[in-house]
């Protein structure tokens, strides 16, 4: 996978499908400093610049695996590393 920098993702989950969340659907992330809730929104669409900055061809192959725009609903903290996904 792309660096999440370049592709504009400021959290990246593995093994758990993102894009299958429902508008208002509420999850939770804990990476050992208490939970922190988020609240799923739209979909996070690629762009055609992700062609320029990753290769060309790759707004095509992200498009429907870009994620899905969320709200945090609590303060908290999350750190680099693993962490507990509860949906």
């Amino acid at each position: 996978m792309p660096d999440p920098l370049v592709v504009r993702r400021n959290i990246v989950l593995r093994g758990f499908d993102v894009n299958g969340l429902a508008r208002h659907d509420v999850f939770s992330l804990d990476s050992g400093d208490g939970p922190v809730r988020f609240e799923a929104h739209r979909p996070a669409n690629p762009c055609a610049w992700m062609n320029a900055v990753i290769a060309p061809g790759a707004f095509k192959a992200l498009r429907g695996r870009g994620g899905v725009r969320c709200v945090p609903v609590d303060d908290g903290l999350l750190r680099l590393g693993p962490a507990t996904l509860v949906a």
